[in-house]
């Protein structure tokens, strides 16, 4: 096996579209796949914040100084479907969807802020109406562009077209006229 300086992030949202995790593999854990690899691996809670950032931290330490690639499984929970074609409603329990709800990473940091008093409904009014007008400012140069031929988005990908692309800009452009 090479030992790339790499991290492998595995995000276990515990779904495989429809399909539960553990019908996917034997293995207890995502993070146990790395000893078949001969390498580190380790599972945190994806959903705390401060336990991803110290296995990353540890991780990207070890392969910047040389020591070789790291697994790191961050176990969280896939709230939404997982497509707009996708009804997750049919085949999860609403009780195993609430007891992640009460786990999602952005309130929980948040309480954990506000115990601290590091924040607060005022800082968060102000970083919002701050970001709501960063936002404004790009929409605002955006339009002000000029508008782009639809064959752009084909262009400056590759010194030589593909000729499947080739077709699909020859089936753009005769449907558009450009």
């Amino acid at each position: 096996v090479f030992r790339a300086n790499t991290v492998f992030v595995i995000q276990n949202n515990q779904w495989a579209i429809s399909v539960p995790r553990e019908r996917q593999t034997a293995a207890e854990t995502l993070a146990q796949k790395a000893v078949a690899f001969g390498i580190p691996g380790i599972q945190v809670d994806g959903n705390d914040l401060f336990a991803v950032y110290a296995a990353c931290d540890e991780a990207f330490e070890r392969a910047r100084s040389g020591g070789g690639p790291t697994l790191i499984e961050a176990v969280t929970y896939r709230l939404g479907d997982h497509t707009t074609a996708d009804d997750a409603g049919r085949y999860r329990d609403p009780e195993e969807v609430a007891y992640w709800q009460e786990r999602d990473p952005i309130p929980r940091v948040r309480r954990f802020m506000e115990a601290r008093g590091l924040w607060d409904e005022a800082r968060e009014a102000a970083l919002l109406e701050e970001v709501a007008a960063e936002v404004d400012g790009y929409v605002e140069r955006l339009e002000a562009m000029p508008q782009q031929p639809p064959r752009a988005i084909f262009e400056h990908m590759y010194a030589e077209m593909p000729w499947h692309l080739a077709e699909q800009l020859a089936e753009l452009e005769a449907e558009v006229g450009r």
